[in-house]
């Protein structure tokens, strides 16, 4: 707070002690609670009157709809009568010959001022003070308002002329419920009202004119006000008297029981001493002056303690107080000035995401950056933290002659804190690692107050635990209430290559980019978090799965269509989504939950950038497959029909077989079942990597009944494979236990999988090459084709991809792709191989661009033995 608002709030303390008289705190808190009635009671009271007179403004209009509905049938009733009375003064003053003796107070009795012929053009009784002229513009209508007369219209030949004043018994307010507002009905030809006036119309009906009814809106307004004003003084006054009773008689006791409490010790602790006097008020309660209590007493301890840790832990207060709202920039200055504290080279300090397995928050302090520490030591103390199983923990160590303590402290279920400390010269003291253990206390706290148990850090949308929550609960309430309630359940489409290629600054970028586009499309009661790495989820009440599918596909749009400019970098992002809904796909959000993500798998089985809903029948024989799918491999697997088959490579030159890719295949009776086939099955239930064992296993036993080793054997890794290093190692161990020569070993991987996990596959890279094995990268040339991963993997052989190859002497635009990666290969020292070869015209055409080696039909298909020969014609 700057120092003209502490000025100002310190202006106004002054004005209530010395102008009003007004010097205790007791009643001061009287003061503004009195102030704070009276606003929010004369709030309440004016939104209530203001509600009644719009209540009352409603009922007139109703009660004026329903008199005027009254009075159209008494009019309609009475225009009726006349002109019944009309019909027969006309019948019997048209036989008779002698005008004279007709009676002519006849009509003066039934109202009539004048009855005219329209055809003959002559008029019974007084004249009439209209044309003809203007009667034929009403020519449709039965009956007509002119001036001051009511006119009946019979067969556009007689117009029975009718004063109004004839009707206005009717048109009074005896027909009125609400009498005391003396409404006004009249007849108008046009249903025009005024403002000042509360006023309903209708419409006579076959006719030109309206009946209206008006009551003055002043007098209605005015009545109300009165009204309320009298209710809500009684209201407030006895409210205010019992209120003011409570107060004194018991709540004031409790209001200012801790603050005489504190004033005592504090005036005890100024004249007795820091160690005389203890803050206990914590142990009997939890609000904020309990906290300022405990806060005292742990101030009071550590004053005693050392000066300048004290110094250090009321600065720290202080900031975390101005910084609550920027955890980053507290952060870094309690890191700081832990530094300067313990006389340390450098600090690191992570919040790690335990649902992400990664630091939301990473802070290096000044001194830290200043002094070059290598990162790969805070890597390791972290994995140090990470590892440990105890909730608090300090880890002291030593490395050269530079100690290290790691401190981890837990935040909550879903985050923790870990800080490195580096320091020369000396381990850090018992009381050194106290005043950092508060300084992190506080770091929690204020991350706390930030409510990181529920928001994600990054996208500040809700975190996986919240969304789910919220989720449930609302499930819950649409099954109550008979609602509609969907999710979508949405995944950023390779998003792993974005942080391998760009680095995970941009890959944060891009996703609280994503998360705002989102946030933009959905309504204020749709909720949004973050379910994943990359993947988020919309929770849509009230929302059927038609609308949830043209919101998602509205988001994909919009994604897919963006040039995201982050830096000097234009990337382009797609997702892929999947809905369901309540009642259609489940009865609980773990139901809904799994179809959507069936469907979000089954949108990137499709190619990605789509969004998908699946029917319950698809579902339940997705689950029905899978199922049947994991227990035929187990099957397989315990029944020993895992076999590697052996397709043949050939050298394009000679036309020689210098190799196999070795392929897993099940057999099953006497089929035998291709790997594309329970793949995906075999990687979702973590099936694979015996698959991978079995198959590598099979092969070296195969190879030692062999008199001569093939100089290339192809095995393919999958992506659980190269997740952990050991697979490799344990592989090496195989080869080198069997004595197959490693240098004839080449482990392959497709580009979608280099590219998506680019920094394990540079580390299994160099393992591999380490050992003397050769590595190749599978599928080149689609996707994700670029010439640079040629620089970032150091790898031996590539394999191009079958959709280059196939009729590649029509294609001039492949053989041009081919050419060229072709002469990049060969200026790295990197071989080139062709897949899915088939022709012989594909044979020379690749001979000619510069291939090395190929695969495919025409020299063989996978085989459980190996072919020594191929087609000789070739």
């Amino acid at each position: 707070m700057n120092s003209k608002h502490i000025n100002r709030y310190l202006k106004y303390n002054r004005f209530l002690e010395k102008r009003a008289g007004i010097k205790s705190y007791g009643q001061k808190v009287v003061l503004v609670l009195i102030l704070l009635f009276f606003i929010s009671f004369i709030a309440a009271a004016t939104f209530l009157t203001i509600i009644s007179i719009q209540d009352e403004i409603q009922r007139i209009k109703v009660s004026l709809e329903k008199t005027i509905h009254i009075e159209k049938k008494l009019i309609k009733k009475e225009l009726e009568t006349i002109e019944n009375n009309a019909k027969v003064f006309i019948s019997t003053y048209e036989k008779k010959n002698d005008h004279r003796s007709i009676d002519f107070n006849i009509l003066k009795k039934s109202h009539i001022y004048s009855i005219y012929n329209n055809v003959e053009h002559y008029t019974i009784g007084r004249k009439i003070p209209i044309s003809s002229v203007e009667l034929l513009q009403y020519s449709d209508d039965k009956y007509i308002l002119l001036a001051d007369y009511l006119i009946i219209n019979i067969q556009n030949m007689y117009y029975v002329f009718v004063d109004k004043s004839a009707f206005n018994y009717i048109l009074s307010s005896q027909n009125f419920p609400l009498s005391e507002y003396d409404p006004v009905f009249v007849l108008k030809t046009s249903p025009k009202t005024f403002s000042s006036f509360i006023c309903s119309s209708s419409k006579f009906e076959n006719s030109n004119f309206y009946i209206i009814g008006c009551v003055d809106r002043a007098t209605v307004i005015s009545s109300k006000i009165n009204s309320s004003v009298i209710g809500s003084i009684i209201v407030f006054s006895v409210f205010f008297l019992l209120s003011f009773a409570f107060y004194n008689l018991f709540f004031k006791k409790i209001l200012l029981y801790p603050i005489n409490y504190l004033r005592k010790n504090v005036q005890y602790m100024s004249d007795k001493g820091l160690e005389k006097v203890k803050f206990d008020l914590h142990e009997h309660g939890d609000d904020e002056f309990a906290k300022i209590s405990q806060v005292l007493e742990s101030t009071r301890q550590k004053i005693l303690k050392h000066q300048k840790g004290m110094n250090l832990v009321l600065t720290t207060t202080a900031k975390m107080i101005s910084m609550t709202n920027d955890i980053h920039n507290f952060a870094l200055f309690a890191i700081n000035s832990l530094d300067e504290l313990l006389n340390a080279e450098g600090s690191v300090l992570c919040l790690y995401s335990k649902l992400e397995d990664s630091c939301s928050i990473l802070v290096h302090s000044d001194d830290y950056l200043l002094n070059k520490i290598p990162f790969n030591l805070e890597e390791k103390e972290f994995k140090k933290l990470q590892n440990t199983h105890q909730a608090n923990n300090i880890i002291l160590d030593k490395t050269d002659d530079r100690y290290i303590a790691s401190i981890k402290k837990e935040v909550n279920d879903e985050y923790s804190l870990y800080i490195v400390i580096f320091k020369r010269g000396e381990r850090l003291s018992e009381e050194e690692l106290k005043y950092t253990d508060m300084i992190l206390s506080h770091l929690v706290y204020s991350i706390n107050l930030l409510n990181l148990a529920t928001y994600d850090p990054l996208t500040r949308l809700y975190n996986r635990r919240a969304i789910v929550e919220y989720a449930e609960k609302e499930v819950e309430r649409a099954k109550r209430y008979n609602h509609d309630f969907s999710i979508i359940l949405l995944d950023i489409d390779d998003f792993k290559g974005i942080n391998d290629t760009y680095g995970h600054t941009m890959g944060d970028i891009v996703l609280k980019q994503v998360s705002e586009i989102i946030k933009d499309e959905i309504r204020d009661i749709d909720k949004v978090g973050r379910y994943g790495g990359e993947e988020f989820i919309i929770v849509l009440p009230e929302t059927g799965t038609e609308s949830a599918l043209k919101l998602a596909e509205r988001i994909r749009k919009n994604i897919s269509e963006r040039e995201f400019k982050i830096g000097d970098y234009k990337i382009s992002i797609t997702i892929s989504a999947g809905i369901a809904g309540l009642g259609i796909h489940g009865e609980t959000f773990e139901e809904i939950l799994q179809a959507a993500d069936l469907a979000l798998y089954q949108a990137k089985k499709n190619g990605k950038n789509q969004v998908v809903m699946l029917g319950k029948e698809e579902i339940s024989q997705i689950l029905e497959e899978e199922f049947e799918s994991k227990n035929f491999l187990i099957d397989a697997i315990q029944e020993d029909r895992v076999l590697p088959h052996f397709q043949p490579i050939v050298d394009l030159n000679t036309l020689e077989i210098v190799g196999y890719e070795v392929l897993a295949r099940i057999k099953d009776g006497d089929r035998v079942i291709p790997a594309y086939r329970f793949i995906t099955t075999a990687i979702k239930f973590g099936i694979i990597l015996k698959i991978d064992e079995i198959i590598q296993r099979k092969t070296v036993e195969l190879l030692l009944n062999q008199k001569e080793i093939p100089q290339m054997l192809f095995f393919n890794l999958s992506r659980p494979y190269i997740q952990d290093i050991q697979h490799i190692s344990q592989f090496v161990e195989l080869l080198e236990k069997n004595n197959i020569p490693k240098e004839n070993i080449v482990l392959e991987i497709t580009e979608e999988e280099a590219i998506s996990e680019i920094t394990i596959v540079k580390e299994a890279i160099r393992i591999a090459k380490s050992k003397g094995i050769r590595f190749a990268l599978d599928d080149f040339g689609v996707g994700y084709s670029t010439f640079s991963y040629i620089k970032h993997f150091d790898i031996d052989i590539i394999k191009l991809d079958g959709s280059l190859i196939k009729n590649i002497h029509k294609d001039e635009d492949n053989q041009i792709i081919v050419g060229g990666i072709a002469y990049i290969c060969k200026e790295k020292g990197i071989k080139l191989l062709a897949e899915m070869v088939e022709t012989e015209e594909e044979v020379k055409t690749l001979r000619e661009l510069g291939v090395s080696y190929a695969q495919g039909y025409i020299f063989g298909k996978p085989n459980s033995e190996f072919i020594k020969n191929i087609v000789e014609d070739l």
